[in-house]
């Protein structure tokens, strides 16, 4: 019993200090932010995500826009979970943030990464053609993008090296266009399975004669004969 009460008060002991470290955190990103708030950089992170989405709606395939958004959201995900997994482990630093939340999500998150990997989507319909694309894009994005944010001071890279970035993305976004085309294969299954039996319901079906009739007429047959 007593060693279950200090491991209790140990417990308690560690959440307080995870709290108010988080608390300082939030404090020293809000002013982060105030000082970054419409400053050059500032302005040139929001050019950049407003045009970003201007390019994007104008090439996408509106008659796609569920199955193209349902892959850029796993993407988008993916890149969520990991660059908050990048920050709290101390692998990067966002300097600048569009708004202060806990995690920088506006301009790789939501924007760059899963709007382009769309397109890519969208202009790819074979692997190769697909594989070949990717590699380009996240070429561009972890060898051009990434240290260009790091020159310009909006990321700071402390331990880490961008071609981890690439490895993850690659993996990322050959796992999603496989569950994405696998759903879009059981939808099309189903639709055709459903499709055929409400084709056969609506076939015309040869109507039965009455049981009476048939034994009228084989009699009037027999009378004929005799």
């Amino acid at each position: 019993m007593i060693i279950l009460s200090v491991r209790g008060w140990i417990l308690i002991d560690v959440l307080e200090r995870l709290h108010n470290s988080r608390l300082v955190t939030w404090e020293l990103k809000t002013f982060l932010w105030q000082q970054n708030f419409l400053t050059a950089k500032w302005w040139f992170i929001a050019i950049i995500i407003a045009i970003s989405y201007a390019i994007w709606w104008k090439f996408t395939d509106k008659k796609r826009i569920i199955e193209l958004l349902l892959f850029g959201s796993f993407i988008a995900v993916c890149r969520v979970i990991f660059d908050d997994w990048g920050i709290n482990s101390g692998r990067w630093t966002y300097v600048i943030d569009i708004v202060p939340l806990g995690v920088s999500l506006f301009l790789n998150d939501l924007t760059i990464v899963p709007l382009s990997y769309m397109l890519a989507y969208q202009y790819s319909p074979s692997w190769s053609r697909f594989l070949v694309t990717t590699v380009i894009l996240q070429s561009a994005i972890s060898f051009a993008f990434l240290p260009l944010l790091s020159r310009l001071g909006i990321l700071i890279i402390h331990n880490w090296h961008v071609g981890y970035t690439f490895i993850f993305m690659m993996v990322v976004s050959i796992t999603m266009r496989t569950i994405i085309l696998l759903g879009l294969n059981l939808q099309r299954n189903s639709r055709l399975q459903y499709s055929e039996s409400i084709s056969y319901e609506l076939i015309p079906q040869p109507a039965m004669k009455p049981v009476q009739e048939d034994v009228k007429n084989e009699v009037v047959k027999n009378n004929n004969k005799n």
